[in-house]
């Protein structure tokens, strides 16, 4: 089945006048949030916008391809990024204010780029989890805290924005920054929610309830657009309402569909299912089942202990966490000894608990 790239080869030549902006678009955009445009677009508001075909020709003259993603990051992004700056339909799009922030001690993980379509109207990306564990961390954090500090920094960003340019507004990202996207449309100032036309959340995880349950999640509810494949794992995780869209992919495995150039795309469009797979729906029930048995306080306790642990190996990326493994796994297993008993207790409770949903 066909994805971004064939969509790219198919759609490539057609101009957003000719072809207007659809969901696979959406997707694109989201993905090139990855790329790290520092020294290649302005990182502040008033700065002048840069075309994406002379981002393209700026980053192939220092080294493109050695960017490094990490293992978490797909290598195909770059390539994506270089079809979508070589094709028509995206070369003449300009990117501006790219934003990149990473604190350990603010447990914090933050990316986000502008794009400014041919009409005037804005695209703004938040990039997902990257290759930090710091990043990953605050992923967890999403489970017991109102509000992350990355969220924080997405709404701030969409209102800085915001007051610059005036067309109208679109946000999107993939995983953790789909999450982000949604967020920002959400708790946006009034007057920049009004100019919002849709926040797409691509296969990102939802929120906690007191997020769910608000009149500012209500008042936005019908602009947000949430694409999940049909055996999602971590675009099912948390709370969500029940308008997502339910989209094919050509990997077999939940977490494998959680990577975008695996999705179907038919036109301009993703295949669309009925439902969630069999699979897909077991992945729901478990998790939820688990998560709801577990109070934010035993979340928070559950995820400083684990990356406490992890912590202890001294590797602040997924990729440092992968090599040299016996000696990680040593600290590892020293740092866990070192935990006192009733800690001990509640993690093996939790993993208890996730283990019987399972089986159920």
């Amino acid at each position: 089945m066909a994805n971004i790239f064939d969509y790219l080869q198919w759609r490539g030549d057609l101009p957003f006048s000719v072809s207007p902006f659809n969901e696979v678009d959406n997707l694109i955009l989201s993905m090139l949030s990855f790329i790290n445009y520092k020294d290649v677009v302005p990182t502040g508001m008033l700065g002048t916008p840069v075309k994406l075909s002379k981002c393209r020709e700026l980053k192939e003259e220092r080294g493109g391809k050695d960017e490094s993603f990490g293992k978490i990051i797909p290598r195909a992004v770059y390539d994506l990024f270089l079809a979508a700056a070589e094709s028509k339909r995206f070369s003449d799009v300009y990117v501006t204010y790219f934003k990149e922030e990473t604190s350990v001690s603010e447990t914090k993980q933050f990316a986000a780029v502008t794009f400014i379509l041919p009409d005037n109207s804005l695209f703004v990306a938040y990039r997902g989890t990257d290759d930090t564990i710091v990043g990953w961390r605050e992923d967890f954090n999403l489970s017991f805290t109102r509000e992350t500090m990355s969220q924080k920094a997405a709404v701030d960003y969409l209102t800085k924005i915001a007051s610059v340019y005036r067309g109208k507004i679109r946000t999107g990202g993939h995983s953790k920054g789909g999450n982000h996207a949604v967020y920002a449309a959400v708790f946006a100032p009034a007057s920049v929610r009004d100019r919002i036309i849709t926040a797409y959340s691509n296969d990102g995880p939802g929120f906690v309830a007191e997020i769910i349950d608000s009149p500012e999640y209500a008042g936005m509810e019908e602009k947000i657009h949430t694409i999940v494949p049909q055996s999602s794992i971590i675009g099912m995780l948390l709370e969500h309402k029940a308008n997502y869209s339910v989209i094919e992919s050509s990997e077999k495995g939940g977490l494998f569909q959680h990577n975008p150039f695996s999705w179907s795309v038919l036109g301009t469009s993703f295949v669309h299912l009925d439902s969630l797979s069999d699979k897909g729906k077991r992945h729901d029930k478990v998790m939820s089942n688990w998560l709801s048995k577990l109070s934010s306080e035993e979340r928070r306790i559950f995820t400083d202990t684990l990356f406490g642990v992890i912590e202890a190996t001294g590797a602040t990326t997924v990729t440092e966490l992968t090599t040299d493994q016996f000696s990680k796994i040593t600290a590892a297993v020293k740092a866990y000894s070192s935990l006192d008993r009733d800690t001990k207790e509640k993690m093996y409770s939790f993993v208890k608990r996730l283990v019987s949903a399972i089986r159920r």
